[in-house]
C-alpha cells in the first residue's frame, strides 16, 4: 500500500531538502537520538483539569482531524462522511476509554433523527447533522443531472439543518449540537451564512458551513479562564519534561498542547498521534532519522514477521500489513506509523525513534 503524503505545511518541523550527507553510526544515532529526551511538553489550556474529555471537545476534535485528512478520503455522499466521523469517534472513545456511545440516525423527538449522537448514559451529550455536496469538477464520478446534491433552503436543506439543531438545544434534547455542511469544492461558499453559521476553509477548495449550539466546549472554558491547573498541579503554561509526562488514559485523556525540542523548536501538539509524528519530523530535520535508520520497530523484541514499526520506507509492517494510518516525512521516503496508543507516542518521543535511551 502506498502511504498517505501528509498535507504540505501541516507539521512546521519537516526536513527541508537539502541532503544528510554525514553517515551516522549507531553508537552516535543512539547519543545523539537520545537527547529528545530532553524535550519537554507543555500542557495548554485546552487541557481539562483531571477530567475525562468532555463530548463537545471530542466531536470537535474530530472535525480538526477531518479537516487535516479530508484529501485522503474519497467521499461520494453524505453517509461517507458520517460513518467515516462516527469511525474516528468510536477510536477515540475506546482508546481513551471514554463513557461515551456512538450513534446514527438517533431519534430525539417526534421522528426527528440527529445523523449522530454522542451519548453519556441516557443524556445526549452530542447531536450533529451532516450535509455535502461533491465537487462539481468531479462530475464524470457522478453523472449527468447530479449536481446540485443538497438545497442551500427549504426542506431537507442546510438551512433545516441549521434550524434543527437550534431546536434540538433549545428544546433540551442536547447538550450541545451542530450542523456541518462540507462544500467540497466550494459551490455554495458566495452565499451567507446562515444565522449561527460561519464559513471555515478547509484548504484546496473544500469549506464547511459550521453552525454550534448549545454550552461552551471545554476548549473555550480554558481559553477564558487563565492559569488553571492542568497536569497534576501545574498550570497550563508550564513545561513539563517528556520522561514526566502522565499517559494515564483515565485522566488525561487530551494530548499536551506543545512539544518543545532540545534546539527550542516548538511543535504545536492537536494530538497524541500529532506529538510521535512531530517528533519524526523533527529528527529528520535534524538529520537524526534518515532512510538508514529505517524501519524502526515498536518492540525489536518481537520476531520480525510479527513486528510492527513506528517508521519505515515502505508503509508495510514486518508481517507484510499496510500501514494503517501512514503519513509520510516530507522529502524522504520515510513513513510514520500513527496508529498507535498514547503510552507509545510518548516512548517514542522519549526513547528517540525506537533507540532505548
Amino acid at each position: 500500500m502506498t502511504a498517505m503524503p501528509a498535507k504540505a505545511g501541516t507539521y512546521p518541523y519537516a526536513p527541508t531538502a537539502r541532503a544528510c550527507e554525514t553517515p551516522i553510526s549507531h553508537a552516535q544515532l543512539q547519543l545523539a537520538l537520545g537527547k529528545v529526551a530532553l524535550a519537554q511538553v507543555m500542557y495548554g489550556a485546552s487541557q481539562s483539569a483531571g477530567e475525562r474529555m468532555d463530548a463537545a471537545t471530542l466531536f470537535e476534535n474530530t472535525m480538526d482531524w477531518l479537516c487535516d485528512a479530508y484529501g485522503e478520503h474519497r467521499f461520494f455522499v453524505e453517509r461517507d462522511i458520517v460513518w467515516t466521523a462516527q469511525l474516528r469517534l468510536l477510536q477515540e472513545v475506546e482508546q481513551a476509554n471514554l463513557p461515551y456511545r456512538v450513534l446514527n440516525d438517533y431519534t430525539l423527538f417526534r421522528g426527528n433523527r440527529a445523523d449522530l449522537a454522542l451519548l453519556n448514559g441516557g443524556a445526549v451529550e452530542v447531536a450533529a447533522e451532516f450535509k455535502y455536496e461533491p465537487s462539481h469538477a468531479r462530475g464524470d464520478e457522478f453523472g449527468p443531472g447530479k449536481f446540485p446534491v443538497v438545497a442551500w433552503t427549504g426542506e431537507g436543506s442546510v438551512a433545516k439543518d441549521v434550524q434543527r439543531v437550534h431546536d434540538y438545544a433549545a428544546q433540551g434534547n442536547a447538550k450541545t449540537a451542530y450542523a456541518v455542511f462540507i462544500d467540497e469544492g466550494g459551490y455554495f461558499r458566495h452565499r451567507d451564512p446562515h444565522p449561527g453559521s460561519e464559513w471555515r476553509d478547509w484548504d484546496n477548495g473544500v469549506w464547511a458551513l459550521w453552525t454550534k449550539v448549545g454550552e461552551t466546549d471545554s476548549r473555550q472554558q480554558g481559553e477564558a479562564t487563565g492559569g488553571e491547573e492542568t497536569h497534576e498541579g501545574l498550570a497550563h503554561d508550564d513545561w513539563v519534561p517528556l520522561p514526566q509526562l502522565n499517559v494515564n488514559l483515565q485522566r488525561y485523556p487530551r494530548s499536551p498542547a506543545r512539544l518543545r525540542f532540545p534546539d527550542d523548536h516548538e511543535h504545536p501538539v492537536k494530538s497524541w498521534k500529532d506529538m510521535l509524528y512531530g517528533t519524526a519530523c523533527w529528527l529528520a530535520s535534524v538529520c537524526k532519522l534518515t532512510e538508514r535508520d529505517a524501519p524502526v520497530p515498536v518492540d525489536a523484541r518481537q520476531p520480525q514477521a510479527r513486528q510492527r514499526y513506528i517508521v519505515s520506507a515502505s508503509s508495510v509492517h514486518g508481517s507484510g500489513k499496510p500501514f494503517d494510518e501512514p503519513f509520510s516525512i516530507p522529502d524522504t521516503t520515510l513513513v510514520v506509523e500513527t496508529m498507535v496508543d498514547k503510552a507509545q507516542a510518548k516512548a517514542y518521543a522519549i526513547n528517540s525513534s525506537g533507540v532505548a535511551a
